[in-house]
Order: C-alpha cells, then sequence, then structure tokens
C-alpha cells in the first residue's frame, strides 16, 4: 500500500494526470507559433514556358518574388503571438489549480467516507447486538412482539445505511484514484493519516477580493484573450495595404532576329482590393474584441461573488466544527459516561445504553461531515482566490 497525505497526493496528481498533461501541451503550440510568427514567408518561384509560332523553338521564363508586406507585419505578428503564449501559460496555470482543488475535495471526501464506514460499522453492531438481546427476551416471553420487531427493523435499516456507506467509499476512492491518474497495482493506495481535525488560522479574510483580482489566473486569461484580439485587430488593419510582392524574373526571349537570349529584370505584383477590401474582416474581428472585453467583465463581476460565497461558506464550516468540538461531542461524551454509570448502578437497561451509544457514534459522523465540509469549503476558496489563503500564498 502506498501512504499518501495531502501534498503527496498533489504531487502525484500534477506529474501523472493526462488531463493536465495534455493541457500542458498547449505551450508547445503557443511557443511554436511564436516562433513562427517571426519568420519570414518562403520566397515564390514561378515559371512559363512558351512554344514559338514560327518554329524558332521554345521560350519562357522563371521568376522569384518575396512578399514585401511580411517583413513589416514580423513585428505585429510576434506581438499577437507573444499574447496568445501569455494566454496558454495562465490557463495551463488555472487547469493546475482546478486539478489541486479537485484532488484535495476528493482527498477529503474520501477521508470521510472512510471515517463514516467505520462509524457505520460501529452502529450496525451497536444494533446487532440489541437484536440479539431482545431475540432472547422475546424468546423468554420478556418484551412483546411489537418491541421485537422494532429493533429488528432497527438492525435492519442499520445494515443499509452500512451498504450505502460503503458503496460510497468506493465512489469517493475511484473519484481520487482518477485524478491521481493511477492504474493496475497502483490503486492500492492507502491513507497515511485520518482527515484532519487541526483547523489552520484564518486571520486574513478582509481582503481576499483585491487578491482575487491580481491573482485570479482565468481573470488574466480573459485579459490577455482580449489582448490578443486587439493585436489581431491591429495586424488586420495593417493587412488593407495591398500585398506587395517584389522579385526578380528571367525570360528566355524567341524571337526571329535572335536565337534564344535571357533577359533578366526586376519584378512587382500589386494586389487590387476591388471586390474585397477587409471591411468585413475588421467589424468581425471588431465583434470578437467586444465580446472577449464583456466576458472580461462578466469573469471579474463573478470572481467577486465566487470569493465572497465561499469565504461565507469557510466561516459558517469553521464555526460549525469548532461547535461540535466545544459542545456538541464533549456532551454526547458526557451523556454516554452518565448513561453507562447508571447502567452499572442497573438504574437503566442495555437498551438505553445502546440508544445512547449510537447517538454518540451520530454526533461523530455529524462531525466527521461538518470537517469535510470545512475543508471543502477551505479549497473552493482557495480556487476562488486564486492561490493560498496566506499572504504570500500561490
Amino acid at each position: 500500500d502506498i501512504g499518501l497525505a495531502d501534498p503527496r497526493a498533489l504531487q502525484v496528481a500534477l506529474l501523472n494526470n493526462r488531463e493536465l498533461r495534455a493541457t500542458l501541451e498547449q505551450l508547445g503550440v503557443a511557443q511554436a507559433d511564436l516562433v513562427q510568427a517571426g519568420l519570414l514567408q518562403n520566397p515564390v518561384i514561378s515559371g512559363d514556358l512558351v512554344n514559338s509560332t514560327r518554329g524558332n523553338g521554345l521560350g519562357g521564363g522563371l521568376g522569384l518574388s518575396q512578399s514585401l508586406l511580411s517583413v513589416f507585419l514580423i513585428p505585429a505578428k510576434r506581438s499577437l503571438a507573444k499574447a496568445r503564449l501569455r494566454h496558454a501559460v495562465v490557463t495551463v496555470g488555472q487547469a493546475a489549480l482546478v486539478l489541486a482543488r479537485d484532488v484535495r475535495v476528493a482527498f477529503v471526501r474520501s477521508q470521510a467516507a472512510e471515517q463514516e464506514l467505520g462509524l457505520m460499522r460501529s452502529r450496525a453492531q451497536a444494533a446487532e447486538l440489541a437484536h440479539e438481546l431482545a431475540q432472547r427476551q422475546f424468546d423468554a416471553g420478556n418484551i412483546a412482539p411489537l418491541d421485537h420487531q422494532l429493533f429488528a427493523a432497527a438492525l435492519d435499516r442499520a445494515r443499509v445505511d452500512l451498504a450505502d456507506a460503503q458503496l460510497a467509499t468506493t465512489v469517493a476512492r475511484e473519484a481520487l484514484t482518477g485524478l491521481l491518474g493511477l492504474w493496475g497495482e497502483d490503486v492500492a493506495w492507502a491513507f497515511a493519516e485520518p482527515l484532519s481535525s487541526t483547523l489552520p488560522p484564518e486571520t486574513e479574510l478582509g481582503g481576499l477580493e483585491q487578491r482575487g483580482m491580481q491573482s485570479r489566473l482565468d481573470l488574466s486569461a480573459a485579459r490577455f484573450e482580449a489582448q490578443s484580439i486587439a493585436y489581431a485587430l491591429a495586424l488586420r488593419r495593417r493587412g488593407l495595404v495591398p500585398e506587395l510582392n517584389v522579385g526578380v524574373s528571367a525570360r528566355n526571349e524567341v524571337g526571329d532576329d535572335v536565337g534564344h537570349e535571357w533577359v533578366l529584370g526586376p519584378s512587382l505584383s500589386l494586389e487590387l482590393p476591388i471586390f474585397d477590401p477587409g471591411h468585413a474582416d475588421i467589424a468581425r474581428i471588431q465583434a470578437h474584441l467586444r465580446q472577449a472585453q464583456h466576458r472580461l467583465q462578466d469573469v471579474a463581476i463573478h470572481v467577486r461573488s465566487e470569493i465572497r460565497v465561499h469565504r461565507a461558506q469557510l466561516v459558517a464550516a469553521r464555526r460549525k466544527v469548532e461547535y461540535y468540538e466545544r459542545t456538541v461531542l464533549p456532551r454526547a461524551e458526557s451523556i454516554t459516561e452518565l448513561t453507562l454509570q447508571q447502567y452499572n448502578a442497573m438504574l437503566v437497561g442495555t437498551y438505553q445504553l445502546l440508544e445512547t451509544r449510537t447517538d454518540q457514534i451520530d454526533a461523530r459522523q455529524d462531525y466527521v461531515e461538518a470537517l469535510r465540509d470545512y475543508w471543502v469549503a477551505r479549497s473552493e476558496l482557495e480556487l476562488a482566490v486564486g492561490g493560498g489563503l496566506s499572504a504570500g500564498g500561490t
């Protein structure tokens, strides 16, 4: 078995998750586009062949031309490619943060499911003891048939709940295994420790919105998207200049007075923007730019809202955990101890003692769920902020 603590699980996922590795390839594509943007267009070689009608042989020519406009567009193309590379970088970074959030959430859910499964087993054992005792008393004629059936029904519910808990544990474990990218023998991992009940200090929750606006990578991606479209618009406007190609041509002239004579000279070709002056392309890019700007504003609004919601969830979850630790669990334990004392003094019966024990298990289960909700809320808030909750967390 492989023991996994939270940081180790994140390392395994970041190195082994196939979806993230596929997303990382966007960097290679963007880097290749940046290199391509700095290159000149390949020169074009052309030729023709003619046959003299007077029988003087074949003639023709060769031409070599290069786009003059592409030379001046290289800086603009590189600016566009750099903006797209920055967009790819923050997109990959955001994908890594989302994966980290998903691993943390799946990690604590699986931990909580395993602990709840253990509590369900304890509850089922208590129900079995109560049922066995009721069966003996019923056989001896000491309890009514209704009471006997009620204890049997309680055992049925406990067994059904245990089966549900076993399935929930399997589902939660497989969700984490999939995020870790494990298969074969590697799926036989085990938790190094139970769900942590030590809550970290959270004293700086007031300036999270400002930090989120600066650190959120999806917000940066929206900015770079708008920036790249602005560069594309500037590039297209420069492209309204007709395509201009310059070069050199050589022709083999065929005539009556001379044999075959090669003539060498410059060549020039110019595009005539008669049918398509490019106004439709500019209008389309302008619409895309406005669309990207609106989406940037929408992302910024939702970033602030997400931070406020997850911050409220974290505060509420922390208060709930602390209330269970200070009040609910100690009271449940005290009730169990007092009931046990009365049981030893023969003031209460076995059924009441088992019922008290079951109530204590229920309180413990609720506490585990509260811990799970706290760590999930913390992971969600960290993603919403764009990094850790500490001042320098990233």
